[in-house]
């Protein structure tokens, strides 16, 4: 009798490695492109929102420098009943009357538009939804500087003592830095400052006036005062040379704007502005209308600070009260913001259909720029 095991032996195929079908191939790869896609989003979204994060925190701390620097001063500024113009403030909405610095964008069309065309907007409740003109506030006025009275040899120096300076704030566009080869533009605020004095040698302060609107603080014609030394009166309105950057305070700065206000109890505020100018609409009724424009009663958009702020307040004095209270505001561009307006002031980058290059200008800064604003409040006591 043959005996036959009951243990049947594996078919050949089963014995043989199994391989991987079509069909589980195919959602292998899809699964995997997947995981990648996912991946690929959420690093970008990641790397896009460092990016942003990175250009807040940069234009951030330009801003909280130049509010800070504004703010030592503003509240260290100083005023005399003496007649004397010891504030003055301008919009420009020109680079014609400014700094003499502003070089002019490669293709000009694409620039920052004048202010018909988006950059003058003064009416707004708001100084963070503001715009003040092409080159922003041309703001200058008297402040105590911070210095140490003594030099090297702890003697006593005219030009470095805590004494009176006339400051200026302003922006500009011009070179990225002192290299006569960098041909690279940008926007800054500027901080110029005018010595106290070097007598004998070149006028300061001592030697020009306390009128900030004297032509020492203002003329362009560098005969008149050697403008081309940095720290004389002529700062006050050509901040140094074209290469020269030490009066630099904030980058990528595309508007500065100033407020000033008197107290005054009949306003719900308690303040009463007065630059940008008001609409007057009687001998003594001001109101904020249309900043600059009244058909009974025109005044233009500057400050000419030469009486007390107790003064009584008229149609014909009211721009030339010395502020209690002021509003600053400055837009910084984030990195991001800079390199796309450079791009685009440079011809590299086309506005889409249906927009003009004065909106599309804008788009990118509103896109890409943060405002900054800080109420502060003046000290200053007439003498």
């Amino acid at each position: 009798m043959v005996f036959r095991s009951s243990t049947s032996s594996p078919p050949a195929a089963s014995r043989r490695r199994r391989a991987f079908t079509l069909i589980e191939v195919l959602v292998a790869s899809g699964v995997t492109v997947l995981l990648v896609g996912f991946i690929v989003v959420i690093v970008s979204n990641v790397s896009n929102f460092w990016t942003r994060s990175s250009g807040s925190l940069t234009a951030g701390s330009q801003a909280r420098y130049a509010l800070d620097q504004l703010t030592l001063d503003l509240q260290s500024a100083l005023y005399r009943d003496d007649g004397n113009v010891w504030m003055a403030a301008n919009i420009l909405d020109a680079t014609t009357n400014a700094t003499g610095l502003w070089s002019v964008a490669t293709t000009a069309g694409n620039a920052k538009p004048i202010g018909a065309n988006g950059s003058l907007l003064l009416s707004n409740d708001f100084i963070v939804d503001s715009r003040f003109g092409l080159a922003g506030t041309w703001l200058r006025f008297f402040t105590t500087r911070r210095g140490s009275n003594t030099g090297t040899s702890q003697v006593t120096l005219v030009n470095t003592v805590s004494s009176p300076v006339a400051v200026g704030y302003q922006i500009v566009r011009r070179r990225t830095s002192a290299a006569v080869t960098n041909l690279n533009t940008a926007y800054f605020l500027h901080r110029a400052e005018a010595r106290p004095a070097l007598i004998g040698v070149r006028p300061g302060v001592l030697e020009s006036s306390y009128t900030i609107t004297a032509p020492a603080y203002s003329t362009s014609i560098a005969g008149n005062n050697n403008g081309s030394v940095t720290g004389d009166p002529r700062s006050m309105r050509v901040p140094g040379s074209a290469t020269n950057l030490d009066s630099i305070v904030a980058d990528n700065v595309i508007d500065f704007g100033f407020r000033g206000y008197v107290r005054d109890a009949s306003q719900p505020s308690g303040l009463r502005i007065i630059f940008p100018a008001l609409a007057v609409v009687g001998p003594t009724d001001l109101v904020t209308l249309r900043p600059g424009y009244s058909a009974n009663f025109p005044k233009p958009t500057s400050l000419l600070s030469s009486l007390p702020s107790s003064s009584p307040i008229t149609a014909l004095n009211y721009d030339t009260l010395f502020p209690e209270v002021a509003d600053v505001m400055i837009r910084v561009l984030t990195d991001e913001g800079a390199r796309l307006i450079a791009t685009f002031e440079a011809g590299r980058l086309t506005a889409p259909t249906g927009r003009s290059n004065a909106q599309y200008w804008w788009d990118l800064a509103l896109a890409n720029s943060k405002v900054y604003s800080r109420r502060i409040v003046l000290r200053a006591e007439p003498l």
